[in-house]
Formats: C-alpha cells, sequence, structure tokens
C-alpha cells in the first residue's frame, strides 16, 4: 500500500495497523475544516485497503488535539459559509460514525473539545498520565456534542463532562477518565503508542468477519443518526444567536 502525502496528517503502516497522526503542532492540532478534509479521505481510503485492519489515531508526545479550529469557525459562522461548515462538520462525524475497522486514540496532553470528541468517537482510547480531557467551548457560548459521552457514561455524567468541564481547573486527569470508563487504559507517555500497536496487532490475529461483526454491533448502538442531527442543528442555531447571526 502506499500512503498519500497530506499537508496536516501523516499516515505510517505498521504491518496491518496504519498510525494516522495528526500534523498541525503549530495550532495544537487544532482541526481546520482543510486538515478535516484530509482525515476524512484518509479514512475512506483505509477503509477500502485490504490490508490494513485498524487505524490508530496520534497527536504526538505533547498534545492530541486541541479540537476545531476556532478562529476559522467564527469567521465561517459569520460570514455565507455557515452551511457548509455544517455539512462538512457532519460529514467528519459520520464518517467515524460509520468506520468499519478498529479505531484506536492514543492520547497525551490535552484532549479538548472536538479533541476530546474525536477520541470519544474512537473505538478504544489509551492515554498517558499526562492526557487531560475537557469541553472549554462551552465557556465561550459554543455547544459540545452530547450524545456519543450519555452512550459511554450515562446521561448524568456526561451533562457533568460538557458542561462542568470549560476551566483548567474543572479538566478531568487521565485517572478520572480510566475511572469513569473513556479511557480503557493508562500507559506511560514514552510507551503508549507502542502498548496501542500490541492491541492492534493482537485484535488484528482474530478471523477478520468476528472483528467487523463485533464492531458493526458497537456501532450499531453508539450510532444513533436522528439523536445526532438534531444535536448537531441545536448547536448551531445556538451558536448563530450567539453570534448574530
Amino acid at each position: 500500500m502506499e500512503m498519500k502525502n497530506y499537508n496536516f496528517i501523516t499516515l505510517e503502516k505498521r504491518g496491518k495497523t496504519c498510525i494516522l497522526k495528526l500534523n498541525r503542532p503549530e495550532k495544537k492540532n487544532a482541526m481546520s475544516e482543510a486538515m478535516r478534509a484530509e482525515i476524512i479521505d484518509a479514512l475512506e481510503t483505509l477503509k477500502d485497503e485490504k490490508k490494513i485492519r485498524a487505524v490508530i489515531l496520534y497527536g504526538g508526545e505533547d498534545f492530541f488535539c486541541a479540537g476545531f479550529d476556532r478562529d476559522e469557525v467564527q469567521a465561517m459562522l459569520g460570514g455565507e459559509n455557515w452551511n457548509q461548515f455544517i455539512e462538512s462538520s457532519s460529514l467528519f462525524h459520520r464518517t467515524f460514525l460509520e468506520f468499519p475497522k478498529l479505531l484506536i486514540a492514543v492520547v497525551n496532553g490535552y484532549a479538548l473539545a472536538g479533541g476530546f470528541d474525536l477520541a470519544i468517537l474512537c473505538h478504544l482510547r489509551l492515554a498517558s498520565g499526562s492526557a487531560v480531557f475537557g469541553h472549554p467551548e462551552i465557556g465561550f457560548g459554543a455547544c459540545p456534542l452530547f450524545f456519543p459521552y450519555m452512550a459511554l457514561v450515562g446521561r448524568g455524567k456526561a451533562l457533568e463532562l460538557t458542561l462542568n468541564t470549560s476551566t483548567k481547573d474543572t479538566f478531568i486527569n487521565a485517572e478520572e477518565a480510566y475511572r469513569l470508563n473513556i479511557v480503557n487504559k493508562i500507559i506511560e507517555s514514552e510507551n503508549v503508542l507502542d502498548e496501542a500497536l500490541k492491541i492492534a496487532k493482537k485484535i488484528n490475529k482474530s478471523p477478520e468477519f468476528a472483528v467487523e461483526q463485533l464492531l458493526q454491533v458497537s456501532n450499531s448502538f453508539f450510532n444513533r443518526y436522528d439523536a445526532f442531527e438534531t444535536e448537531m442543528n441545536t448547536i448551531v442555531e445556538k451558536m448563530k444567536k450567539m453570534l448574530n447571526i
């Protein structure tokens, strides 16, 4: 398999696993529309690549992802292209919800806002002790996603995670994320990517049809399009009011 070259992500094949590394360090991997489009393209390509059984999302040693690019989102919603933002955002989330192969998030440092969502949308999450999770966007009037968290931790705790993790003193650390079953394992920072590769390699040894069937069942439980679309529409309307559009 010949890996494509991208501007904001890199792909590295390790056996039957592909490492998709977020590569916008000057913005702490904040995801612009162009970066999200590259991630979508990569996952669509990997979905059809028979030699790849698993994908690891990795932000690097210092941080995972700071979420969507705030300046770009505000500029887009404040102009004539807000529909484009909604469509691209919806497609981005759907790509993860429908991805048929194993997705593992490897989290060092900050996973905030849409970066937190990105980790949640993966099937498994490994974190180092430096990992920090939160939704600061609620503090400046943007509504976080809700349903994926409710599916994992229940309504009450999901509300707490989305309403009350907006500042550094309320962000949750790796230990709390593990206690809440948001994180599957806590690993030493220098070993967390290797551990994810080991887990993927072990799972890849199982028959492909069995793994895909289990992931499909998991996705069917996790994937509630009506709830997701309603949530996205509500978020958009609130942001438009906030920005006086």
